[in-house]
């Protein structure tokens, strides 16, 4: 709309049209408002009217705009994203308090003599490679990479984070993917299985942080404590990166250890997924058992296709770990499960980690039916196999605290789950919504640290940093009813996460406490 155009010009029609009072004091006048009167013939006066009736139609369409989350400056609506807002915690006054800034930009991570403030942001953004469009039945011209890219990047333009974690990067789009992270100040580094097109990705601010190491975990290649190897082919690999901090001042810390995973996909792949969960924790226990790295902060996030009260959830989180109830039985029925040749790799080399979800496996008939079932008649071997991984995970030294879990909850309580602090969804797909995407703060396992009355001052105090605030998740009954992605709403079936850190220096916590 070229405005300065129409208001060199404004006619009686565009007066008449309007519901306000018009604008005309006679009657002969107020008659000839559905006539199209020449500018030259209207008086100063009527020209105002009808200039202020046009801008408050566009303050009106403007202010529509932002009410749906959406970016009125943005030029293509087909391009536009629903905006969240970023959820800020107000440590100055009192953990109970919460300030919604509308604005996520104006949250950006900020260096201060005592501190510095990074944003870090989880997200899988829909491998190209993996759209079928029965799987999207309604997403239409939205499913277009060309259209979704453009939403994808002024996404992480708007939202700014410090560190990205993206999964189901098309490895045929990485070259878009390195040259738009350029424009937007970051560096990156991506890995995949070879038996994949599509992987992982990590990125990060270079004014902020030098890549100094990194390593691949192919999950399907190693066994866990050196006895239970893979159950099946699932091409899943974990990714983890140390950022160096670079030059900045304050933080005790010298950077920060990142992983990135994207866990195995199938309704009866609990075990597996337990599995590939221990892994990767194992692995960097490992890395902070190095004195170099001893004293860095650790995080893992990614997609872990694991809804919380589902075993490989609890097992990040909790130490020691407890396998009880519908828990226990979904791990148990996970062994009885038999997957199909295809998966293992007979015959086939597709990528098929979430093509094969239509599949049954083989002897379908004699398959279990529920991947959830509240209780199992488990085989001696089977129970014995989810004891043997259970306690490998108690071996271990570290666990993860789910940032959003941890105090998601002073943010948006209605949106908090009342258990376990997360919020309902980051999956909004066509045949499944719900919550399978996390960011895990690594930290030294300790058993008393889940009955603290204010887990989350203990959380910082020990880890000697603070919890700015969340990018805002939508509920459920705020999406729509069709599946995503959509034009005009999201730019994959996932929507992303995040949280902002300020890592603190000794002397600023000291003087805080």
């Amino acid at each position: 709309m070229n405005s300065q155009a129409e208001d060199a010009s404004p006619t009686l029609r565009d007066v008449g049209s309007s519901s306000s009072t018009p604008l005309f004091s006679s009657s002969s006048e107020e008659d000839l408002t559905h006539k199209k009167i020449p500018r030259h013939q209207l008086t100063e006066n009527q020209v105002k009217r009808i200039r202020e009736e046009r801008a408050k139609k566009r303050q009106s369409h403007r202010n529509s705009l932002i009410s749906q989350g959406k970016d009125p400056d943005f030029p293509t609506p087909d391009l536009q994203f629903i905006k969240r807002p970023f959820l800020h915690l107000h440590h100055e006054m009192t953990h109970d308090s919460a300030e919604l800034t509308l604005d996520s930009t104006t949250s950006s991570a900020q260096t201060t003599p005592n501190s510095l403030d990074v944003k870090i942001m989880t997200y899988n953004t829909l491998a190209q490679t993996l759209i079928r469009r029965n799987f999207f039945p309604q997403s239409g011209s939205a499913l277009k990479w060309h259209k979704r890219s453009k939403v994808l990047v002024h996404e992480l333009k708007t939202y700014n984070p410090d560190i990205v974690s993206l999964q189901e990067v098309d490895y045929n789009e990485l070259k878009f993917w390195q040259d738009n992270f350029r424009k937007l100040g970051f560096d990156l580094s991506f890995k995949r299985h070879e038996g994949k097109t599509h992987g992982l990705l990590i990125a990060w601010k270079t004014e902020k942080f030098q890549l100094e190491n990194e390593w691949m975990l192919d999950y399907d290649t190693i066994l866990a404590g050196n006895v239970i190897p893979a159950r099946t082919r699932t091409k899943n690999i974990a990714f983890i990166a140390s950022l160096r901090l670079k030059n900045i001042p304050g933080p005790s810390t010298d950077g920060i250890i990142v992983a990135n995973t994207h866990l195995f996909w199938h309704p009866f792949g609990v075990f597996e997924r337990l599995r590939q969960s221990y892994l990767v924790l194992a692995k960097i226990q490992e890395i902070k058992a190095c004195p170099k790295y001893n004293e860095w902060y650790s995080v893992l996030m990614g997609d872990f296709n694991t809804e919380p009260e589902e075993p490989p959830y609890l097992a990040i989180t909790r130490k020691p770990v407890t396998l009880r109830g519908p828990a226990r039985a979904m791990a148990e029925c996970s062994l009885a499960y038999r997957y199909s040749k295809k998966r293992n790799g007979e015959g086939s080399s597709q990528d098929d980690e979430e093509c094969d979800e239509q599949s049954r496996g083989e002897g379908r008939f004699n398959q279990p039916q529920n991947p959830k079932p509240k209780s199992f008649p488990a085989t001696s071997e089977q129970k014995g196999l989810v004891n043997q991984l259970v306690a490998l995970h108690n071996s271990l030294h570290v666990k993860g605290v789910s940032l959003y879990g941890l105090g998601y909850g002073k943010v948006q309580p209605e949106n908090s789950h009342e258990s376990n602090g997360e919020p309902e969804l980051s999956n909004w797909a066509n045949s499944w919504c719900g919550l399978l995407d996390y960011i895990f703060y690594i930290e030294p396992s300790d058993e008393q640290s889940t009955h603290e009355e204010n887990p989350l001052d203990d959380f910082e105090n020990k880890n000697n940093l603070r919890v700015i605030g969340y990018l805002k998740m939508p509920r459920a009954k705020e999406m729509p009813k069709h599946s995503q992605p959509f034009e005009g709403e999201y730019a994959s079936d996932h929507v992303s996460l995040m949280c902002q850190l300020r890592f603190l220096s000794e002397e600023k916590l000291n003087s805080i406490n």
